[in-house]
């Protein structure tokens, strides 16, 4: 009797290997489809170039290694230097993939997942050395990619701490780490991404510091019928803090900074919006805040959008000069671009207002076309008529008047930032003057209104007509056509 029980048990038991060297040897198969349409998605970025790839598929587990070099069209214009080589910077991965069903049994963790893929990066020598300065023995980037049967997948991304000091220069770091988590779809038609950095300073001795706190991003978006993405982004910042004491000394606080961006879709069409706030800002000791601005683009031709982002994707790909690149994106935008043109689109600034000690700014504007037809474009006027635009704005007095000032001490400064042979004073006093003999000129001609400490100005275009400050301005062709 125990003989069978334990012949049954050894049966059972080789059934249950057997099934689950079968099971991981199908999941292998599966996740290198799934791997290899992930790394064929990497490779259409325009970002990177494919240097070398290559898949080793084992029974329990395979390897993917990758070498990826940063598309040089996208720093070339920065750091290109005639008669030197252009220097290029390349990363090689390498994706260690345990095969499901259960890849993370070993850990205690019995759910089920096609794959779990962790992934290791080899620096240069000499990038080694200098990230080892910071993070020691401790691996820069941990990446934990767990893949779903149905491809979808959550990817968690972590940066350690570090706590950086030399003593003979005064140069001081500390970052706080990151952690990050990825979920995408299988087909890449939805992507959420959080991260959080909770801190990152630094310090140079008689020359500067600065700190950075409570950094998060957040992400949410899926492919809509117009192969956009659409959805919400924001990204939030607690606190920054500059302080620069060598040449011209400044002093900075931000507080409370945040964006919110968000791209819906309406039939189609796109619509998207971009709004900043932030709590407050002490520059060099005076406070300036809250402020806000809110930009829209409107009715934007969904299918046209996405057409000129692949075509610009193909354009990134490409070795082209400045003068060549600027060529082929003219030629775009009149090739893809009209539809754009002919679906009334609009682009405005909803709302922009910034707190200062001495006021308030307020700005708003909007420029939209109505009725656009091709032939427009060979008709000025016609295209002006078409135009459906207004602004509005009010500014302190004591706004404009700081400005210049700031603008003429500059161009009577040396360079470490003092004054010279010309008094501070002096220069003030002229630029008020100036500022003020410029408003007086202003106002009589009508182009601004002066309400006490403010200046202010209204203007609109629409169906040809130009109303400045509630007053009928004639364009150029009607008073041509006047006289």
């Amino acid at each position: 009797m125990k003989r069978k029980v334990i012949a049954g048990s050894a049966l059972g038991l080789l059934v249950l290997s057997t099934g689950y060297l079968g099971g991981s040897y199908y999941a292998g198969q599966a996740v290198e489809t799934t791997m290899l349409k992930q790394h064929d998605w990497i490779s259409k970025l325009p970002y990177f170039i494919v240097k070398s790839h290559s898949y080793q598929r084992g029974w329990l587990s395979s390897t993917e290694t990758t070498t990826l070099q940063v598309n040089p069209e996208l720093y070339r214009f920065l750091l290109e230097k005639e008669g030197e080589k252009l220097q290029t910077f390349e990363v090689t991965y390498t994706n260690h993939i345990q095969h499901g069903p259960l890849p993370l049994l070993t850990r205690l963790n019995p759910i089920p997942y096609k794959a779990v893929v962790t992934t290791d990066f080899k620096y240069s020598e000499d990038t080694q050395k200098f990230l080892a300065k910071f993070f020691g023995e401790q691996k820069p980037i941990s990446i934990e990619n767990r893949i779903a049967f149905n491809d979808d997948g959550v990817m968690k991304i972590s940066v350690p701490s570090f706590d950086y000091e030399e003593a003979l220069s005064g140069v001081k770091a500390k970052w706080q780490g990151l952690e990050a988590t990825l979920d995408y779809g299988g087909d890449f038609n939805r992507v959420k991404f959080d991260a959080s950095v909770p801190g990152l300073s630094g310090e140079a001795k008689s020359k500067g510091s600065f700190a950075l706190q409570g950094l998060t991003i957040n992400l949410n978006q899926s492919k809509g019928a117009n192969q956009i993405m659409i959805g919400t982004n924001t990204a939030k910042v607690a606190q920054f803090d500059l302080d620069m004491q060598e040449g011209n000394p400044l002093k900075l606080k931000l507080e409370n900074l945040v964006y919110h961006g968000k791209v819906s879709e309406q039939g189609e069409f796109i619509n998207g919006s971009a709004q900043f706030d932030l709590n407050k800002l002490t520059l060099n000791d005076k406070p300036y805040g809250p402020a806000i601005l809110l930009a829209e683009a409107n009715h934007l031709h969904g299918k046209t959008l996405a057409k000129i982002s692949d075509e610009v994707t193909l354009l990134q790909k490409q070795k082209l000069t400045r003068e060549q690149l600027t060529e082929a994106l003219s030629k775009l935008a009149k090739e893809h671009g009209l539809p754009l043109l002919k679906n009334d689109p609009e682009f405005a600034i909803r709302k922009l207002e910034v707190k200062l000690p001495n006021g308030k700014i307020h700005f708003s504007g909007s420029v939209g076309l109505k009725g656009f037809v091709e032939a427009d474009l060979e008709k000025p006027v016609d295209l002006v008529n078409k135009l459906d635009a207004k602004a509005d704005f009010v500014i302190p007095r004591k706004v404009v008047e700081t400005l210049v000032m700031w603008q003429a001490r500059n161009m009577f400064s040396n360079a470490d930032g003092a004054a010279g042979d010309v008094n501070h004073a002096d220069i003030d006093y002229l630029a008020s003057q100036f500022v003020e003999g410029q408003i007086n000129k202003l106002a009589d001609q009508n182009l601004i209104r002066v309400n006490g400490d403010l200046l202010s100005a209204k203007a609109s275009l629409q169906k040809g007509k130009f109303i400045l400050n509630d007053i009928a301005v004639p364009l150029p062709w009607e008073q041509q056509s006047n006289e």
